[in-house]
């Protein structure tokens, strides 16, 4: 069976109907859609559940097949008959349900005989039955059609007396007239009978084969014995599961974007690509996520899709496929004034030929009428399908594909002369398939700024890709190779950025020494550093080397965006950001300004007083919201954000956050979006809020490592292993402290390393394994590269304090944390907090009135941050203190 995903409500109005039917209120059930909608794959789970729920009842499987055509008579009901027969005689007898099925259905046994203990090997087929309807030999003469009708129902009805019946016709559109009739009369003569019958069809094959069906169909509903279940359109949600569901893995929003763009929501179309995708290497998978590995400029549709479009499409006439092979040209979506330009029709002629293939075909549909340029209306019409639109162009040969692309092109520059940047993606794909190169190079970048301009980076790398198939010159290749790496960057897609970057860097003449040169090695050495490629001391070097070339080619721009990055490599202070900012504000830039201020206020935060950053990122944040600028924004929410948990005001740290994560969502932009929700789940850990700081940090990882920026994956590994901590799992700790080892290890980020020797330490510690924690703690400060406090001492200190415990020098410990209460005070509330509980924990073994005041004092700081799990370690240490006193 298929995956079987977003039809849940479906299932339970199916399920809400056999309900109604075991109680005796039995009627039909139509489930309509297109091929390849799902019918029978909801009705296969239908039935499964069916047999589960209702264990005592009979579940009948037909179908009507093509095979036979139209005249086949009967054939779901004698596949019924034979069920009825079979499924009777092991319920109540073979013998007796025999007997009454020849007294109740003599006819219908007769063309259907019963051998021996069993049903006939050599049974009669419909084909026989339709021969005894025509005259041939058969035991009973034939009767009329109302008895043969009554023949059935009544031994359809005695089956129902003894057990439920759910009975099951597939394919309806494909059924005889006089099974069609049968069913009809059928129906109405189980209103009161515990007995459900379910059918599919597709609409559109009736509507062209003016099935019975449908009349049938009204009839009954007329009557109040039937029901329409018509299956809509999956959504993305349902798309998402539908790719977990068949690949095992969750997909990537590149990946599941590119199925629905060129399959749509039909699943058996989405599907078939889905696995077509997979065998051609276009999708693989990474740390169990699935993702689009390369676009493929010429995807090829499944030949089980095609089949089913090409039937369809087989039906028109040679008018009605014409208007539809150049309407494939315009693409997914076209124009009727454009078309009827194309065709070289009147336009009132060409909605006329329109109309039968939206409502009687449903290949096309009206989706909206639009205003042209000059205020004229026009029709926009969209393909049932993006298959089968590619189906139809697919057809399309030689020059005559190439000329009528050029033709539609001018009739598109015709129209919107004055706007022509608003139909520039249309312009570059006819451009492109007119093999007009110049043209289409030029409307493909047009078309991918657009894009960027509105965060569709994923559009904008594929016109950036027909970008580059165009380019003619090294000049247009560089510039679009620049884009590409620019875009993939921006869409988290670091391995393919650093590969765009490099084709750029080297299609540059080597005699070339300029400001692209510049651009294109500070961004390498950029993303070299998120990936974790090489150690920060070697990045820290060649931004240096970079920065006096900027200085050198007086590239002021360029050299605060180095300077911005040299401030980002582990151990830099804000001298380099204060730099970027005094050249900002001498250029007179605001957007640089802006962006300096946030720079700034990012250093800041690491400094003595956090809350200094405030009024620079306050700036900033102004300066976006004037230009509406959400991007930026939201970077300016998640500074703050951090700025607020270091000054101890919770609330207002998950207001901000709650804002960045809403502007980063809206946009789709996964390296914020990261940093957002590791931020938070930082947060949440403090607060207790322990499941949700688990679901933001997870997420957070999986979006690190989809975007293979191994050196991002340091804070939420680090922020996991402190979860597990505060919540006594152990073992988890540890495995999240040594991933966290490895990686910063293997990036060379020592301040990270520092952390996860210490969090090691930790864990040893609990486990009574003091020396080799202390050997932990030796390793981590033989990477302090200076003696003052730094947020890595933290950790440090926490550790020795802990250890000099754990080998019974108290007074040592004390001392050790009095030191980092100093230092903390204008810092970090929380972790003051937590070195002064200690503290008071410690001085409460000796000098409980010393120890009370320090508690307490660390206590009302927990509470005013909302930390609740060491807010409640505080108030039991003084409810032990009371007890003991």
């Amino acid at each position: 069976m298929s995956a079987f995903v977003g039809r849940t409500n479906e299932l339970q109005q199916l399920t809400d109907r056999l309900d109604r039917a075991l109680g005796g209120e039995g009627g039909v059930v139509f489930i309509t859609g297109e091929a390849g909608a799902g019918k029978s794959t909801l009705v296969e789970r239908f039935l499964i559940d069916a047999a589960l729920k209702a264990r005592e009842a009979r579940v009948i499987s037909t179908g009507c097949s093509e095979q036979y055509g139209a005249g086949e008579p009967y054939q779901p009901f004698v596949d019924a008959f034979r069920h009825l027969v079979a499924g009777g005689e092991e319920a109540g007898g073979r013998k007796s349900f025999r007997e009454l099925a020849k007294k109740l259905a003599p006819y219908w046994v007769a063309a259907i005989p019963v051998a021996g203990e069993m049903i006939a090997a050599t049974m009669v087929t419909a084909a026989e039955l339709k021969q005894s309807m025509a005259g041939g030999v058969a035991t009973t003469a034939a009767p009329s059609e109302e008895a043969l009708f009554f023949q059935f129902t009544e031994i359809f009805l005695a089956a129902a007396a003894e057990h439920p019946i759910v009975f099951f016709i597939d394919d309806l559109h494909w059924a005889d007239k006089a099974s069609v009739t049968l069913l009809s009369h059928l129906a109405r003569q189980i209103a009161d009978k515990p007995a459900l019958i379910v059918g599919t069809y597709r609409p559109v094959d009736i509507e062209v084969a003016k099935h019975p069906i449908k009349q049938a169909k009204l009839e009954l509903q007329r009557y109040g014995v039937a029901e329409e279940l018509a299956l809509s359109a999956l959504d993305s949600a349902a798309l998402v599961e539908f790719v977990e569901e068949e690949l095992g893995g969750a997909a990537s929003p590149e990946l599941v974007h590119f199925l629905e763009r060129r399959a749509g929501t039909n699943p058996l179309f989405f599907g078939e690509l889905l696995k077509w995708c997979v065998e051609q290497g276009v999708a693989h998978t990474v740390d169990g996520e699935w993702h689009l590995h390369r676009l493929h400029e010429e995807i090829e549709t499944p030949r089980s899709a095609e089949s089913v479009i090409e039937k369809r499409l087989s039906r028109l006439d040679d008018d009605s496929y014409r208007v539809l092979e150049y309407a494939s040209v315009e693409g997914d979506e076209f124009d009727s004034a454009v078309l009827a330009r194309l065709l070289d029709t009147d336009e009132l002629k060409l909605e006329e030929q329109l109309d039968p293939l939206a409502r009687k075909h449903k290949l096309v549909r009206l989706a909206e009428t639009r205003s042209l340029p000059d205020g004229e209306p026009t029709s926009i019409y969209e393909f049932s399908h993006t298959l089968i639109q590619h189906v139809l162009h697919k057809n399309l040969k030689g020059k005559r594909r190439i000329l009528l692309h050029r033709k539609i092109a001018g009739i598109l520059e015709e129209i919107y002369q004055a706007d022509t940047e608003a139909i520039s993606h249309k312009l570059a794909i006819h451009f492109d398939e007119g093999r007009v190169a110049d043209r289409a190079l030029e409307c493909a970048i047009v078309a991918a700024t657009r894009a960027s301009r509105v965060y569709a980076h994923w559009d904008a790398i594929e016109f950036l890709h027909l970008a580059l198939k165009n380019a003619q010159t090294e000049a247009d290749k560089v510039e679009v190779l620049d884009r590409l790496g620019d875009e993939n960057g921006l869409a988290g897609h670091y391995d393919e950025a650093l590969d765009r970057f490099g084709a750029a860097l080297s299609t540059i003449s080597s005699d070339r020494d300029d400001l692209r040169t510049l651009q294109l090695k500070r961004k390498i050495v950029v993303l070299e550093r998120e990936c974790g490629k090489r150690p920060p001391e070697q990045l820290r070097e060649e931004l240096e080397a970079l920065a006096d070339k900027a200085r050198g080619l007086e590239a002021k721009p360029e050299l605060c965006e180095i300077l911005w990055n040299i401030g980002r490599i582990p151990g830099a202070g804000a001298e380099e950001a204060r730099e970027a900012l005094a050249i900002a504000e001498e250029l007179g830039e605001g957007g640089l300004t802006a962006k300096a201020r946030y720079h700034l206020a990012v250093r800041l935060w690491f400094g003595e007083n956090p809350g200094d950053a405030i009024p620079h990122v306050n700036e900033a944040l102004s300066y976006y919201k004037e230009r509406d600028d959400k991007f930026w924004m939201g970077r300016c929410c998640s500074v703050l954000a951090v700025i607020y948990v270091l000054l101890g005001d919770y609330r207002k740290a998950v207001a901000t956050s709650d804002d960045a994560a809403a502007l980063f969502d809206e946009l789709g932009e996964p390296f914020y979006e990261y940093a957002v929700r590791n931020n938070l789940g930082q947060l949440l850990v403090r607060m207790g809020k322990w499941d949700e700081a688990e679901d933001n940090l997870s997420e957070s990882i999986r979006l690190a490592r989809r975007m293979h920026a191994t050196a991002r994956l340091l804070h939420p590994l680090e922020n996991m292993g402190r979860l597990c901590c505060t919540k006594g799992e152990d073992d988890r700790a540890g495995e999240f402290w040594q991933q966290l080892l490895d990686i910063a290890k293997e990036t060379g980020y020592w301040d990270s390393e520092i952390v996860a020797r210490c969090g090691i330490g930790t864990c040893l510690l609990k486990r009574g394994r003091v020396v080799e924690a202390r050997d932990e703690l030796g390793r981590a400060l033989s990477l302090l590269s200076t003696e003052e406090w730094t947020e890595a001492r933290e950790d440090t200190e926490m550790l020795a304090a802990q250890i000099a415990v754990a080998e019974g020098d108290v007074h040592q410990a004390i001392k050790i944390l009095e030191t980092g209460e100093e230092q903390l005070a204008s810092r970090d509330r929380y972790i003051w907090a937590t070195y002064r509980l200690y503290h008071g924990e410690l001085l409460s073994r000796s000098d409980p009135d010393k120890a009370i005041p320090v508690i307490r004092e660390a206590r009302e700081e927990l509470q005013q941050l909302g930390a609740q799990p060491m807010l409640e370690r505080a108030e039991a240490v003084l409810n032990q203190m009371r007890t003991r006193a």
